[in-house]
């Protein structure tokens, strides 16, 4: 690659790290405040509070071993209801990371059975939290309500600017590569609209690539 390639590339990727940067800023402060917003719903609801539904979480809620090694890092969101009766409603995961921890978030989710206060106020019924699974010392942006630290077994996984670059370098060239590394930072941050959008733009220039 001539020194001038390497230098508008970047540029390009300075500018596009800029412009991350800002929106990640803005969604961290949004992420934030509806974390709090889940904290006074469950104080309400759970019985204990908040804290007592994350300390039941990670005591039914495992991040196994295989899902570390192979680096399984990213926000899943649990979505559900719980009648104002206290009795469950239904049950549903955005943003699955694989199956097994699907299973343990479901498992976790039938174990709160009678531990839900009634109310009075249909507008307390329906829950969406995001659960972030990550490596210690991994760096991303990712925000969730609970997050699920675990120590780092085997090979080390890439942080959140290892994507960024990926498909910055690849996605005119090997838009398969850029797609699988957007794919990435859309499953550890799945609120960020931004990557999403890059992703729609990628499979509209490229309409050959399979979309997920």
């Amino acid at each position: 690659m001539s020194k001038l390639r390497v230098i508008l590339f970047l540029i390009v990727l300075l500018a596009q790290s800029t412009r991350l940067m800002a929106q990640s800023s803005e969604l961290s402060k949004t992420l934030s405040e509806n974390n709090k917003i889940i904290k006074t719903m469950l104080d309400y609801r759970y019985k204990g509070g908040s804290g007592a539904f994350e300390r039941d979480f990670f005591v039914y809620v495992d991040y196994n071993q295989i899902s570390r090694q192979s680096c399984t890092v990213g926000t899943t969101i649990m979505v559900f209801d719980v009648h104002c009766d206290g009795t469950l409603g239904e049950f549903s995961i955005i943003n699955p990371l694989n199956d097994y921890i699907s299973s343990q978030l479901q498992k976790f989710f039938i174990m709160t059975k009678d531990k839900w206060n009634e109310c009075n106020n249909s507008d307390y019924e329906y829950f969406e939290i995001p659960i972030l699974f990550t490596i210690e010392g991994l760096q991303t942006e990712a925000i969730g309500f609970i997050t699920n630290y675990a120590d780092k077994e085997g090979y080390p996984c890439k942080d959140d600017n290892y994507y960024h670059e990926e498909f910055q370098r690849f996605k005119e060239k090997k838009p398969e590569k850029a797609l699988r590394a957007m794919e990435e930072l859309i499953r550890r941050n799945p609120y960020n609209e931004l990557y999403i959008n890059e992703k729609e733009n990628l499979l509209k220039e490229f309409p050959k690539m399979k979309k997920k």
